[in-house]
């Protein structure tokens, strides 16, 4: 399921005119900025019933934008671009908070989203990056009869 899942994070993450690369995996150099790099965080489950069981798929999204004069960035602008960039993600997020058109493996059933920003930094040598992390929570019911 984290695979079903974090191909439709990409492919939500790819729509977003705002972001010029998107990386399932720690890419150790980008070609372009902003970046969004999407990798699993955990995993939680509930049991509902002896049937049914709720897991709860965790997904982090780094996004970098580059603060070096040679992007034109100044610090300042850094930020306001990635203040930008955050907000377009957690709407991109909250407008389709179901995944609407995804295909899950039998036996399992999305249920929802949860996008919540988490914590801003650098990254890269002398602080070259003004990073935002948004954590991904995905919601989903499991029928343990059906599932391989």
């Amino acid at each position: 399921m984290f695979g079903t899942l974090i191909d439709k994070i990409y492919d939500i993450l790819h729509a977003n005119t705002l972001i010029q690369e998107v990386y399932k995996y720690e890419a150790e150099q980008f070609k372009g900025e902003p970046v969004a790099v999407i990798s699993p965080s955990g995993n939680e489950s509930d049991y509902t019933t002896v049937r049914h069981n709720e897991r709860m798929y965790g997904f982090n999204i780094k996004l970098f934008v580059d603060r070096n004069s040679r992007s034109g960035n100044s610090s300042g602008e850094a930020d306001r671009v990635l203040r930008e960039l955050v907000d377009s993600v957690l709407d991109d997020f909250d407008k389709d908070y179901i995944f609407s058109g995804l295909s899950t493996p039998l036996g399992y059933t999305m249920i929802n989203v949860f996008a919540l920003p988490s914590q801003w930094g650098y990254a890269g040598a002398e602080s070259e990056y003004r990073v935002a992390e948004v954590i991904i929570r995905c919601r989903v019911h499991v029928d343990v009869t059906k599932i391989s």
